[in-house]
Parts: C-alpha cells; structure tokens; sequence
C-alpha cells in the first residue's frame, strides 16, 4: 500500500511502507515514520502518542514503526489522525546479534478514568493502594481511605472517603447524627454518615455528555478530602462525648 498522509491540526503525519489488517470493522495500519515525524507525533499528542504512552517513550534512534487503529470507515476521506489511536511503537536496535532483529518499543492504552485523581490525591499525601479499571483506593494519614470509582458507560463517578475517629455510643451517637444531618442540609454535595467508628463522606454526581469522566473525578478527589479535613477533629470530639452536634458544626462553619 502507498504511504499514507493523516491530517492533523498541527502538521500533518505521514506513514511510509503501510500495512493495513481489518477485522470486524476495526482497521489497523501500521508504518514507519522519521525521527523527525516521530518527535512530532509525540509533542503533538498526534494518535495519542503522550496520553495514551503507558511505560516510558521509545528510546534509541532511528524510524519508528507504529501501529493505529481506528473504525474501518475512517480509512477513507483524509484520513484524519483524530479517528485513530496509536497501539504500538517500536524502533530495532541498531546492535541486535546477527541471527535476528531486536526491536524495542513501548506500550500504549486509553488512560483509567481515575489517573488524574490519582495525581490530585498523591499531592495531597495518599498512596495507591489497590486498582482496577475503573476503582482505584488509596490510603492518607490517621485512617483516612479514599476509593475512587468510574462508570464511564453510565456517565457517574463516585469518590467515598472514610475517616476514622473511634466509636461514638449512647448521647454521643445522638450528637454524631445530628451533625452529619446538618452538614448534609448545610452543603451542596457529598453525603455524611457515620459507621463502625468512622465517617464516612460521598460524592457521586452523572457526568453530562462531552464532559471528561476523569476531570469529574479529579475535582472530587480534591474537594471532598479537603472537606473531611475541616471537619475531622470537631466530628472527633463529637464521638467523644466532649463536643455537640451544634458546637461541632458552628466551629467549622460559623
């Protein structure tokens, strides 16, 4: 097949030495491009050649062979590069022993829904603790535990932070209820409640169409921490019995 020419706003892409292998309506096209081509490809984010990147860039020097895939039906009129997305990237390595080649690359995929809120809450002192994808829970100081959760087909994310502050009993449970019934008449979003020793603050909102499932996530994962830190030492001394309901809401919010 000729080289192909994908049209890009920033400079259009060219692959030399095309290949193409269809099933079920899903093309993928394989070629080389130059050095030159291939630095661009990457500033670019042509192909989603830096978003998608899962382990590093190419290293050495020389072309670099890479494989698009796209719908079978965008093969046609331009082709445009944002109907397509890069799989696979790989250079051979100049040194390769004589009885075979030797070819170096890395890997590529769509991004979790939850990495920017990984980001947002590692700036904030959690770590990763367990991940799929689509949930992801991450462990803070003073028993504090985030779990993120994406469900890109239905548009909802959900952040849930738990914090723990010691068992509340007899007037004191009485008193933590009052409080997390007023925090949630009192602010817009985020869900309060109290179990097992902890409170327990979720947010979960649909996410409209054309709006990026990971931005919603990463909002969350900064605002409702931040939202149980204000209240974690007033809701403390409400399971202890030495704060009320009252005089732990009015301290935070006035």
């Amino acid at each position: 097949m000729p080289d192909v020419k994908f049209v890009h706003t920033a400079g259009d892409v060219e692959l030399r030495g095309v290949t193409v292998f269809v099933e079920n309506g899903i093309a993928d096209i394989s070629g080389s491009v130059t050095p030159d081509t291939w630095d661009h490809i990457e500033m670019e984010d042509v192909f989603g050649a830096r978003t998608r990147r899962r382990n590093g860039t190419v290293v050495g020097d020389g072309d670099v062979k890479i494989t698009i895939r796209g719908p079978e039906g965008a093969m046609g009129t331009g082709p445009y590069a944002r109907d397509w997305k890069i799989v696979d990237a790989q250079r051979r390595l100049h040194d390769a022993p004589a009885d075979g080649e030797v070819w170096t690359g890395t890997e590529f995929a769509d991004p979790v829904a939850w990495e920017r809120a990984a980001t947002a809450l590692d700036e904030t002192g959690y770590s990763l603790v367990d991940s799929s994808a689509t949930d992801a829970s991450f462990a803070g100081t003073a028993g504090r535990r985030v779990e993120v959760k994406a469900d890109a087909e239905a548009r909802i994310g959900h952040v849930l932070v738990t914090t723990e502050i010691g068992t509340a009993d007899g007037t004191a449970r009485v008193a933590m209820l009052e409080a997390l019934n007023e925090l949630n008449e009192r602010l817009p979003f985020g869900n309060w409640s109290y179990s097992n020793g902890a409170f327990v603050v979720k947010g979960g909102v649909p996410i409209p169409e054309g709006v990026d499932v990971s931005e919603i996530l990463e909002a969350l994962s900064y605002a409702l921490p931040g939202l149980a830190d204000m209240m974690t030492d007033a809701l403390r001394s409400v399971a202890a019995g030495t704060k009320s309901a009252a005089d732990a809401v009015s301290e935070v919010f006035g």
